[in-house]
């Protein structure tokens, strides 16, 4: 009687389950089933999916029902197999199909036994439930807070697939990130780039750590992008290695600061020319790296004739005017060889090697006709804006660059004694 109350308890009291007994042919329930009132159910369809279902199985004809059963509710319907008799081989064949348990016999100590069973294994599965209920809102709150930057970020595996990614990744690519996973960098850039990119991520995994690499990207909203990208190897517990994760920092605006104060350190602001300092790194880092059998090297100095008459009778923006277009006129020429600066107020340098310094003078008479043709202006003094250029040849093994200006700069007053708008050569 005590374990007749217990099994009449169970079903009742219990919150878990609900009971059913289920036979496609509406056939009874055996007798002790009976006795626990279960729903009778003759379509599948009818079933609740977090139940205890007793299928009638009177023959290997309901391993059929099993097959239909398991497909449309998954583990979440705990399916006993009712059928009096049944041998090991046809007991085998229901566990292999699908059922949870099967009842032998219909006695109270059977069914009772059956239906703790069946009690332990649902709330086992409602546990695993709630820890992945629990398991997918944490990755709810960091997929939002990861969605929430502004900074691409991605994983993939080590195959180059896609895991996962935030909002601006997706954007980065012009999708969504339904559209991210599973594809690859070359679905959505052209090949070489996204070959260049995987072997940056093969160094990374065959090395571990981090790796940072500065690139150019094309963002489909705002164009050519400059961006810093960290890459990081993912690796198991176990020391497995599972792939690759990333973060695209955009560092576009310090490139161009960094250039602006680049210019600011070695060009004239008016002017755009190199300026006196970044002149001598240019002719250092070239007699540095000259051909071990020597190499030839010239150097200019380049005056602005009248220029003080333009500033007094023209204004000084005239002269800004003219001094830029005459800069102009001379870089010009910079595809022949010639490195040009200003050493000040109205007087320039210029530097060539090799070749060009071997056409140094050609070089020059072709710049000091194009300003002349150009850039010249007429004033009280006569004509203005034209040059007079002093030139010295040197050899860096018996005299420095700026002893080499001293004798252009010699030259140069020549040129203007003899009347301007002149190349003089250097002794």
């Amino acid at each position: 009687m005590q374990l007749a109350r217990q099994i009449e308890q169970f079903p009742d009291k219990s919150p878990l389950v609900t009971l059913s007994w289920y036979s496609p042919i509406g056939a009874p329930p055996p007798a002790g089933i009976g006795s626990l009132t279960p729903a009778r159910i003759t379509d599948y369809r009818d079933l609740q999916d977090t139940s205890v279902c007793f299928l009638d199985c009177a023959d290997r004809a309901s391993m059929r029902e099993v097959t239909r059963l398991r497909q449309a509710y998954g583990p979440a319907l705990y399916l006993v197999a009712a059928t009096e008799g049944a041998g090991a081989a046809f007991q085998s064949e229901l566990f292999e199909t699908g059922v949870d348990d099967i009842l032998l016999q219909d006695g109270p100590e059977h069914l009772f036994r059956c239906l703790l069973r069946a009690k332990r294994h649902l709330t086992l599965l409602q546990q695993q439930e709630r820890r992945l209920d629990d398991l997918q809102e944490q990755l709810d709150r960091w997929q939002d807070g990861l969605d929430h930057l502004p900074t691409p970020i991605y994983l993939k595996d080590v195959d180059g697939r896609y895991l996962g990614c935030n909002t601006a990744f997706s954007q980065f690519v012009g999708t969504t990130r339904s559209g991210v996973i599973g594809q690859t960098l070359a679905d959505f850039l052209p090949q070489e780039v996204a070959d260049a990119h995987r072997e940056s991520d093969l160094e990374v995994m065959r090395k571990g750590g981090v790796l940072r690499v500065e690139t150019d990207v094309c963002v489909p909203e705002t164009g050519m992008r400059h961006v810093m990208l960290h890459k990081a190897s993912i690796e198991s517990a176990d020391g497995q290695l599972r792939g690759i994760a990333g973060v695209m920092i955009d560092i576009t605006e310090r490139k161009e600061l960094e250039a602006r104060l680049t210019a600011a350190a070695e060009r004239d602001p008016l002017t755009n020319a190199y300026n006196r300092r970044k002149f001598f790194e240019v002719a250092a880092s070239a007699i540095e790296h000259r051909p071990d059998g020597g190499s030839a090297f010239a150097v200019a100095v380049i005056d602005i004739d009248h220029f003080k008459s333009i500033n007094d009778e023209l204004g000084h923006g005239e002269g800004d005017l003219t001094l830029c277009s005459i800069v102009d006129t001379l870089r010009s020429h910079e595809d022949q060889g010639v490195v040009v600066a200003r050493a000040g107020g109205e007087e320039f340098f210029a530097f060539f090697a090799g070749e060009n310094a071997e056409r140094a003078a050609e070089i020059l008479e072709q710049m000091r006709g194009d300003v002349a043709r150009y850039c010249q202006v007429t004033t009280v003094a006569g004509a203005a804006g034209t040059i007079s250029i002093g030139l010295a040849a040197f050899d860096p093994e018996q005299e420095t660059v700026d002893q080499a200006l001293r004798r252009a700069d010699l030259a140069l007053y020549r040129a203007k004694r003899d009347g301007r708008n002149r190349l003089c050569l250097a002794p």
